[in-house]
Order: C-alpha cells, then sequence, then structure tokens
C-alpha cells in the first residue's frame, strides 16, 4: 500500500464508462437530406390515401466490424496521468425504424416558434426605442406633440414626475382656454387679472420645488458629511491600533531584551558562586565525558561552536539508495519475507496441563474477568425507580404554633406626653447629681478651714461660688 517501486504500484487508476445520453435516443447522424424529408413529412399535410413508405435503417454494428470509425481519444486533461488508449462499449441497439403511424403528432402545426442564444448581453445590444417620422394635418394640433421634448432616459419611461407635469400642462390650457376674448376695456381687465392669479400660484408652484430640491440637497449633504466623518473615525481608529501596536511591538522587545540581560547577568552570577574564593581548577577529563550534558558532547553556540555548520558530513552515501540501478539490486537482493508478507495464525492458549488440572495464572485470569465485570456492572447499573407504597402511612401533623401577641400602637398623644415625662426624669436626675457633687465640695472646702483657723487661708473665687449656691438651696446655714 505504501510502495514507491515501479514493480509494486501503490495505487492503481480505472475508467468508469458513463453514458449521459438514454439508450432510447437514436445516435445515428441523420444527413440534411434525410433531415429534410422529416421536416416536409411534419409540414405536409398529406391526404389519408397517401401511404409514405416505412424507412428500415439497417445496423451500423458499432461494437463489430465497424467498430473502428467510432473509436476515438477521449478528452482528458493534460496533468492527470491517465493511459490514452481507452474505449468505451456501447450497447446494441435495435435497428431505427421510421413510421408514421408510430406517432400522431408527425403531422402538426405548421409553424414553430425557436429561440436563439447571442454572444452579448441584452443591455448591450439595447438601443434608444426607434420613433417613426410623422405628418400632422392641417388644423390639428394632438397632445402627444407636447411631450416631444421628453427622451429616452430623460423622462421616459415616465414617472410620477413626468405625470405631475403633464397633469399641470393639461391644467394650464383648459385655463388658457377660458381666458376671455380682448374685446373690451372689462375683458382686459378681467384677464389681467386671471393672469397675474395665475402667475402667483406658479411662482408659488416654483417656490415648492425650489424648497423641495433643497431639502434633497440637504439630505445629500447630510449623508455626505457622515460618510466623511464615519471614513474619518475608522481612519483615526486604524492610526491608533497601529500606534498602539508599534508601542506593543517595542515593549515586547524592550521586555525580550531585559530578560535576555537578566538570564546573562544570572548565568554570571552562577559562574561566580562556583568559584568564590578564585581557585583555579584543572579541567576533569573523565567527568565531562561521563555527563552527556556537558561541553563536549553538546556545546553551547554562544561559546562559539555551531553544530550544523557541517551537517553534511554525516548524511549517509550510498549508491543503492541515490541510483535507480542500486534500487532494483538492493530489491532483488531483499528475500521474499520482506515484500511478502505472512501472517500467521494465533495459536490457542492451553489452560489445562497434561494431567487435565487448570492453570494457577488461568484461574486469576477468570478471577480477574469476574471482578472486572462486576466493577462495571456496578458502574454502569441504572438506578431502579421507586416502587409505590403497598401500605398507606399515616402522617402526623405537627403542633400548631400559638398566635403572635401583637401590641396596641399607643396613639399621638400618650407618646408625647410619655417623651416629655421622660425628658422631666432626665433633668431632675441631672439636677440632683449636680447637687450632690456641690454639696461635697463644700464640705471639703469648710474642712480645710477648720483644721487652718489660726493660719491665713485664702479661698478662692470659684469656692466662694460655690458656697453661695450651696447655701442658696440647702435651707440650713453653716457657720464659718
Amino acid at each position: 500500500m505504501f510502495s514507491s517501486l515501479i514493480r509494486f504500484p501503490g495505487y492503481s487508476l480505472c475508467l468508469e464508462g458513463k453514458d449521459p445520453v438514454p439508450p432510447f435516443i437514436d445516435r445515428r447522424w441523420r444527413g440534411r437530406v434525410q433531415q429534410r424529408l422529416e421536416a416536409l413529412q411534419q409540414l405536409a399535410v398529406a391526404p389519408p390515401s397517401l401511404q409514405i413508405p416505412q424507412i428500415v435503417y439497417e445496423d451500423p454494428e458499432v461494437t463489430g466490424r465497424n467498430r473502428y470509425k467510432y473509436f476515438a481519444r477521449p478528452l482528458i486533461s493534460c496533468n492527470k496521468l491517465i493511459p490514452l488508449t481507452v474505449a468505451y462499449t456501447m450497447a446494441k441497439t435495435e435497428p431505427y425504424v421510421h413510421s408514421a403511424s408510430r406517432d400522431s403528432k408527425v403531422f402538426g402545426p405548421k409553424l414553430r416558434t425557436v429561440g436563439t442564444q447571442t454572444d452579448y448581453r441584452d443591455g448591450e445590444a439595447q438601443t434608444d426605442p426607434y420613433s417613426p417620422e410623422y405628418i400632422v394635418p392641417s388644423g390639428s394640433v394632438p397632445e402627444l406633440l407636447t411631450l416631444a421634448t421628453l427622451t429616452w432616459g430623460r423622462g421616459l419611461p415616465a414617472g410620477l414626475a413626468e405625470v405631475e407635469m403633464i397633469e399641470r400642462a393639461r391644467e394650464k390650457r383648459a385655463w388658457e382656454a377660458t381666458l376671455p376674448s380682448m374685446d373690451s376695456a372689462s375683458q382686459i381687465a378681467k384677464r389681467r387679472k386671471m393672469m397675474d392669479d395665475m402667475e402667483r400660484k406658479e411662482w408659488a408652484f416654483r417656490e415648492k420645488e425650489i424648497e423641495k430640491l433643497q431639502e434633497v440637497r440637504l439630505e445629500v449633504l447630510k449623508k455626505l458629511l457622515q460618510r466623511r466623518e464615519k471614513n474619518q473615525n475608522e481612519l483615526d481608529a486604524k492610526r491608533l491600533d497601529d500606534h498602539w501596536q508599534n508601542h506593543q511591538k517595542a515593549k515586547e522587545e524592550k521586555m525580550k531584551k531585559i530578560q535576555h540581560d537578566c538570564a546573562l547577568m544570572l548565568r554570571k552570577l552562577i559562574a561566580k558562586r562556583k568559584n568564590v574564593m578564585g581557585k583555579l581548577e584543572r579541567r576533569d577529563i573523565i567527568k565531562e565525558y561521563t555527563d552527556f550534558a556537558s561541553q563536549t558532547y553538546a556545546p553551547l553556540s554562544r561559546i562559539g561552536y555551531f553544530p550544523d555548520n557541517h551537517s553534511e558530513r554525516y548524511v549517509v552515501k550510498n549508491i543503492y539508495l541515490s541510483t535507480f540501478a542500486g534500487l532494483c539490486e538492493l530489491e532483488a537482493s531483499l528475500p521474499d519475507s520482506v515484500t511478502q508478507v505472512k501472517i500467521k495464525a494465533p495459536k490457542p492458549k492451553y489452560t489445562t496441563t497434561e494431567t487435565g488440572y487448570i492453570k494457577r495464572s488461568a484461574r486469576l485470569e477468570v478471577e480477574l474477568a469476574q471482578v472486572h465485570q462486576a466493577l462495571l456492572e456496578k458502574k454502569n447499573k441504572v438506578k431502579e425507580p421507586k416502587k409505590p407504597l403497598r401500605f398507606l402511612e399515616k402522617i402526623e401533623k405537627p403542633v400548631p404554633r400559638p398566635p403572635t401577641p401583637i401590641l396596641e400602637k399607643p396613639s399621638i398623644e400618650e407618646e408625647e406626653t410619655e417623651l416629655a415625662v421622660v425628658c422631666l426624669q432626665k433633668l431632675l436626675r441631672g439636677r440632683a447629681i449636680q447637687n450632690m457633687k456641690v454639696k461635697m465640695k463644700v464640705i471639703q472646702a469648710v474642712s480645710k478651714n477648720e483644721a487652718n483657723k489660726n493660719a491665713f487661708f485664702p479661698i478662692s473665687s470659684m469656692s466662694v461660688f460655690y458656697l453661695r449656691h450651696f447655701l442658696t438651696l440647702t435651707p440650713y446655714k453653716l457657720e464659718l
């Protein structure tokens, strides 16, 4: 299958004959005379008494003695390596017999519609529609001549705007027919007034058309501005992306350089750490040759050695592999076991001994197979659905919980009264604590004064304030 030798090709090409022509279609060439005869037979109206003789064609013997006439080379592209001596077999058909009675539609219609196919498109061959010459009788003005200014591509085929223009022209002609004659001064004034009114209407219509045209131009200008802004935004975004990519590339290159310098410095530090004392060491040749990762077997390119420079000297050059004659000689010298593979059927293993006992290894294999099968069944075991209860079970309902107590919401007046009482209690308690502190300070000052009666002891102004305040609050008096 994977052989590349000429004697043992890895593949072969086979051609399958496919005939696209159905077997019921006649393959023989009918000459021009026969075609004219058949056409006359189809187009002629013959009386019923006229009998057309049957035409019997002899067998061309395509697959017989006349086979050489139909032998040709198939149309195959040059890039395919397929043998060109190929001939397709054709099924032998019965001789073709023409009969007037075999088809009821032999004498059909005299005319037929035949389609043609040109080498050019309809758009390339299309021209302006033909406009024939015309003659206008005297005293008549046909309405169609008012559209002579419209040509193909300039108003034709007519659209909505052209239809509106034609309607306005009709209205104007009807208005002109209603204009009064210029016989008297009153008719002239009336005519002038009607013409002024029509002129105002035409100016108003023209102003509307100008406004519509300006709106269309504004829309086109807006679209152009939006497109220009969009293109400018895309261009700015592209420039920013390019700038960002350039910065990223510079950043990556800088990071690579930093990592390279870091690895270089680390190698230098490791090399210095190996010999901190700076001692000179001799080369250990035995250690280098025993270690296959040393410089002897795998030298580093940064030291200056490039092992791929002289790689061509390791290429195997052999006459048996470089020439065709050498390959043929090598193939002839090979044994048959190399080119012709022989497969031997495996012999069955004997699980019993000569005496009829089962071997221990066979018993272990059987046990292992059983354990493996049990594990697989347990792994692939499908959970069985729960079976319905055969008997009814009583489900006890839990004890209902007691109702949650609900406090009544006090009124706003009671709440305000309670808050006022609490505030008054706080004031009274604070006042009582303040009085107690003043009383203690007065007692301490009096005790110190009694201890030093004969000595001059000045009392501070703060002590006098506390003393006066205490005397006003207490119902009794102290003698100082």
